[in-house]
């Protein structure tokens, strides 16, 4: 019955006879599915590039950087520059707590690189062995720092994609020398990190390297150290710990927001994870009420349609139509009606968000994506909704007898 040709050429006739009727129903069911969609992808894309954001640093980490003071203390002046050095590092990864991970970093912004008869200004950056798993470089060809090539201040460096383009073209970097502040290194590996041109144009080289070559002292900048497997209220701790360790050791005031900063990812992250469950929890409730409304609108426009046809019902009867075959042509209608006017609604979402996603790419916005399986799951929900809004007054409408049908005005 379902499947009968006869059923469906009729489904079409009457919808192409009932336009504005059809038009209303598939608005109310289309525009429910486009608002789930289209709000869904919106609360993806800021998911993902926060997520994105935070990809590019270990989420179980601390940063620990210094500035000047703005405070005086103990006797010392405001606007002290306060500098991280080896001992501090040392003190921080060795002496205060335990840590699986741990990495100085040192800048030296606008560095001459040269490369055979190509020639650059790109950051030169002094790490230890650890940085590629605390700030995830991904590797793209040859291989990372070694701890050998930290203890041995070795001419070692690991170029960005950025580097290899402009300096080197199409030719393979690794085992090839290049210049860094008229110092030649060799390149031992190349990165790249999608989008992120400012991180391409990094060349890596060891901590000690940089120190003994170019600074001839021993600050390192900042201090990056893995907080591994302690939950959100033990890196606290930690972080609370290495920030009083560094005041006391540098004379810091208590209250000198800028002088000493250990940013922590784990309670960052956490707090953001709170932030995208209440986004995901608004959602689902404004798209539950959505797609309540496009229930009910669905529920009034079928009981107002068999309410017209209690004539044609009549007649069917009168003419030995059975109460099955009348009530499966009205079920039939509204499936069909809230299925295509759901898939016409999904993929007007899905275009909206294609089409929007290149504008609104940022660094906390990022692939607006669709969950398809909730998209599925919402569209069943309302054929769900079309199949038991025909069926009630349908099953009311066969239980009259055909002659009070026909008088039926």
């Amino acid at each position: 019955m379902i499947f009968s040709r006869e059923l469906w050429i009729e489904i079409g006739h009457t919808v192409i006879a009932n336009p504005m009727r059809t038009a209303l129903t598939g608005l109310s069911v289309g525009l429910g599915i486009f608002i789930l969609v289209v709000m869904q992808g919106l609360g993806f894309g800021l998911q993902n590039g926060v997520q994105q954001d935070f990809g590019d640093e270990a989420s179980n980490s601390l940063w620990i950087r210094t500035n000047r003071t703005t405070l005086p203390f103990r006797g010392r002046q405001a606007n002290r520059s306060i500098e991280l050095r080896n001992a501090d590092k040392e003190i921080l990864t060795e002496k205060l707590f335990e840590t699986p991970l741990h990495s100085a970093r040192r800048m030296l912004w606008g560095s001459t690189i040269q490369a055979e008869n190509e020639e650059g200004r790109f950051a030169v950056v002094g790490v230890n062995e650890d940085y590629d798993q605390l700030e995830s470089i991904p590797l793209v060809s040859g291989r990372w720092l070694h701890q050998e090539d930290v203890a041995q201040s070795a001419k070692v460096c690991v170029i960005g994609q950025t580097i290899v383009d402009d300096l080197f073209k199409k030719k393979n970097p690794i085992g090839e020398y290049i210049r860094l502040r008229n110092v030649t290194f060799r390149v031992i590996g190349t990165f790249s990190r999608s989008g992120s041109r400012w991180t391409n144009s990094m060349a890596l080289i060891p901590i000690t390297t940089l120190q003994r070559v170019f600074e001839g002292a021993d600050q390192v900048g900042r201090v990056i150290v893995s907080t591994g497997e302690r939950s959100v209220e033990e890196a606290s701790a930690m972080a609370s710990m290495a920030d009083g360790a560094l005041r006391a050791r540098h004379a810091v005031h208590p209250d000198d927001q800028r002088a000493v900063r250990v940013e922590d990812n784990n309670e960052q992250f956490a707090m953001y994870q709170r932030i995208f469950m209440g986004i995901r929890l608004f959602i689902w409730v404004i798209g539950g009420f959505t797609l309540f409304a496009g229930a009910i609108g669905v529920a009034n426009i079928m009981s107002i349609v068999v309410k017209e046809r209690t004539v044609e019902i009549g007649v069917r009867k009168a003419l030995g139509a059975t109460s099955g075959s009348i009530v499966t042509l009205i079920v039939v209608e509204a499936i069909a009606l809230t299925s295509i006017s759901g898939i016409l609604g999904m993929i007007a979402g899905v275009l909206t968000l294609e089409f929007v996603a290149p504008f609104a790419e940022h660094d906390y916005f990022s692939n607006p994506a669709v969950n398809l399986n909730v998209t599925l799951t919402a569209l069943g929900v309302l054929v769900l909704s079309g199949a038991l809004s025909g069926l009630a007054p349908a099953l009311r409408a066969v239980r009259i007898r055909p002659i009070e049908a026909l008088r039926y005005e």
